[in-house]
């Protein structure tokens, strides 16, 4: 039987690719979306069998270029998940592991409503 979990990561994405403001601004939204996830796995004691496949979703009152933006929206979000399902390796190397399959949805969400749901599933 495989093994599904859901959760929701409470945080804004945008898309990295066309983000021009300034570098406090961006690091500060990355120190957020990975204290955001690390607190989920840490309040939640999540063990995963790898390999896995993770369904990245963002639910938002607009949608993203789905190719390119909606991708890049959640790269720091990938970075962290995957330093969690695989510890020990380097920051930002986890994620281009073979062991996880990464997939990317996104869903219209109402006025200011934006998180990320998030579904790990053991292949």
């Amino acid at each position: 039987m495989k093994k599904t979990t859901t959760f929701d990561i409470q945080v804004k994405t945008v898309s990295e690719a066309n983000c021009s403001e300034h570098w406090i601004k961006k690091s500060n939204r990355h120190k957020v979306q990975k204290w955001h996830v690390k607190s989920v796995f840490r309040n939640n004691n999540f063990k995963f069998n790898l390999p896995v496949e993770v369904t990245l979703i963002r639910i938002s009152p607009r949608f993203l270029d789905k190719d390119e933006n909606l991708p890049m929206s959640m790269k720091y979000i990938k970075d962290y998940i995957a330093d969690q399902l695989i510890p020990g390796k380097a920051p930002g190397r986890a994620d281009d592991s073979k062991e996880i399959t990464w997939k990317y949805d996104q869903k219209k969400g109402m006025v200011k409503q934006n998180y990320v749901q998030v579904i790990i599933e053991e292949k």
